[in-house]
């Protein structure tokens, strides 16, 4: 019995060693939905600065800044509330801005935006503003669902000094409205 509790003894000092050593080495994990929120409580439009909207917000945004935009990472996605009124397509909007260091740091951007596999809209921007990217979805079963993810893609980002975000450009809001 002896041998037994200072076996035991030995694995509770080998278990707390181990234990302040994990602590030491964590680093933070940031939790993406994987999941679209319930369709009642989806948006057609969101804004970015809109919190009840923020779980509609899939990847890669960060946090809101001035209580208006978000930066986004080079690739994002968003979950959508199908408006009703789809079932002859609907198009996407996203309002957004290419900020004058992007274009300074990297020159011509291009961004992509698809939904249901499929490439919506792809178009370069060479100057610094704000645009809005348009994008119909065709009729069909894609639009018949409570939701649609649609996914954006900037072909460049920047990683500022100091900064560990992968910054691509400021996202204002977006939108599915029917055709």
């Amino acid at each position: 019995m002896g041998s037994a509790r200072r076996a035991g003894v030995v694995l509770l000092a080998a278990l707390a060693f181990a234990g302040a050593a994990c602590k030491s080495q964590r680093s933070r994990v940031t939790v993406q939905n994987e999941e679209p929120p319930p369709a009642k409580h989806l948006l057609s439009t969101i804004q970015m600065n809109d919190a009840a909207a923020a779980p509609q917000l899939l990847s890669g945004f960060y946090a809101v800044e001035n209580n208006a935009w978000r930066w986004t990472s080079g690739k994002f996605s968003v979950s959508l509330r199908t408006p009703p009124a789809a079932q002859n397509g609907a198009t996407v909007a996203l309002a957004f801005t290419v900020p004058e260091v992007i274009i300074q740091k990297l020159g011509k951007i291009k961004v992509t935006m698809s939904a249901a596999g499929k490439e919506l809209k792809s178009q370069e921007y060479d100057t610094a503003g704000p645009y809005v990217l348009s994008g119909d979805i065709p009729a069909g079963p894609q639009l018949r669902a409570d939701s649609i993810t649609v996914d954006f893609t900037v072909n460049k980002t920047t990683q500022p000094d100091g900064d560990k975000r992968e910054l691509a450009i400021v996202a204002n809001s977006v939108s599915i409205t029917p055709k």
